[in-house]
C-alpha cells in the first residue's frame, strides 16, 4: 500500500508538471499573437510588452528531454519546474524564445534603436541560426550602423536561403550602391596620399636647367640632402679645425 501510494503521488506530480508546461506554452503562445496585433496596429510599445512578457513563460526549463534534472525556477517566475521538458516541448519553447528576441528586434527597429535591434536579434539567432527574419533584420540593423560588409552576409545568407525575397534583394542592391560609394572614396583617399608623396619626392629631387642662362648659384647646396648641405656650409670652419689639430711639421730640412 505504501508503494502503491508513492507512484500514485509521483504520477500526480508529473501530470502536474506536463500540466504545468502546457499552460506556459499556451500562455506564451496567446502573449505572441497579442504582441503581434499591436504591431500590426503600430503601437509598438504595446508590443513590446507583450514580447517581454514571453520570456516569462519560456525561460528556465531544461532543454534536455527525459528524467529528472531540470534547473531551478529563476525568482519570480510563474513555474517552479522539477524535470526535463520533452523533445516536442523543447521545441515549443525555442521557438517562441526566438520569437521573443527576433519581434522584440522589429519593436526596436520601429522605435529607432537600431544597437538594441541588433543585439535581439543576435540573441535570436544564437538560438536559431536559420531563422530567415532575424538575419534579415539584423543586416538591416548593421547597415544602419555602418558595418556595411557585416550587413551584405547576413543579406546574401537570406537570399541564398530564400531567393525570391524582395525585400533583401533591394536591401543588398542598396548596400551594394553604398559600398561602392565607400570604395571610390578610399580610392581617392589614397591616390591623393601618394600623389603627395610623389609630389614630395620631385621637389627634392636635382633642379632642372634654367631655359633663360639665370643664376643658378646655390642650387647644387639646394640639390643636396640637408646633412650633406649643412656639411658643405661648414667646411670652411671643419678645414680649419684640422689645420689647428695638425702635427708639427718635421725640422729637419
Amino acid at each position: 500500500l505504501r508503494l502503491d501510494a508513492t507512484a500514485m503521488v509521483g504520477d500526480a506530480e508529473a501530470d502536474e508538471e506536463e500540466s504545468q508546461v502546457a499552460t506556459n506554452l499556451a500562455k506564451a503562445a496567446a502573449l505572441k499573437e497579442e504582441g503581434n496585433e499591436a504591431f500590426k496596429r503600430g503601437d509598438y510599445k504595446a508590443a513590446m510588452i507583450a514580447y517581454h512578457q514571453i520570456y516569462m513563460y519560456v525561460h528556465g526549463f531544461s532543454e534536455t528531454s527525459g528524467g529528472a534534472g531540470a534547473s531551478s525556477s529563476p525568482a519570480g517566475l510563474p513555474w517552479s519546474p522539477r524535470k526535463s521538458v520533452t523533445e516536442a516541448e523543447t521545441a515549443q519553447l525555442r521557438s517562441l524564445k526566438v520569437a521573443h528576441f527576433s519581434n522584440l528586434a522589429a519593436c526596436h527597429l520601429k522605435l529607432g534603436a537600431v544597437p538594441k535591434a541588433r543585439d535581439c536579434c543576435s540573441k535570436a539567432l544564437a538560438l536559431d541560426p536559420g531563422h530567415l527574419k532575424a538575419r534579415f533584420r539584423r543586416g538591416k540593423c548593421l547597415a544602419a550602423l555602418g558595418a556595411l560588409d557585416d550587413a551584405r552576409d547576413d543579406l546574401e545568407t537570406v537570399l541564398r536561403a530564400d531567393p525570391e525575397n524582395r525585400e533583401a534583394h533591394r536591401e543588398l542592391r542598396e548596400l551594394k550602391m553604398r559600398l561602392a560609394a565607400q570604395r571610390r572614396r578610399e580610392a581617392k583617399k589614397f591616390a591623393g596620399f601618394f600623389d603627395r608623396l610623389v609630389g614630395e619626392a620631385a621637389d627634392g629631387g636635382p633642379p632642372e636647367d634654367s631655359p633663360d642662362g639665370g643664376d643658378q648659384s646655390g642650387s647644387a647646396e639646394q640639390s643636396l640632402p640637408r646633412e650633406e648641405a649643412e656639411i658643405g656650409r661648414d667646411w670652411p670652419i671643419l678645414a680649419e679645425i684640422g689645420r689647428d689639430c695638425s702635427p708639427p711639421h718635421s725640422a729637419s730640412a
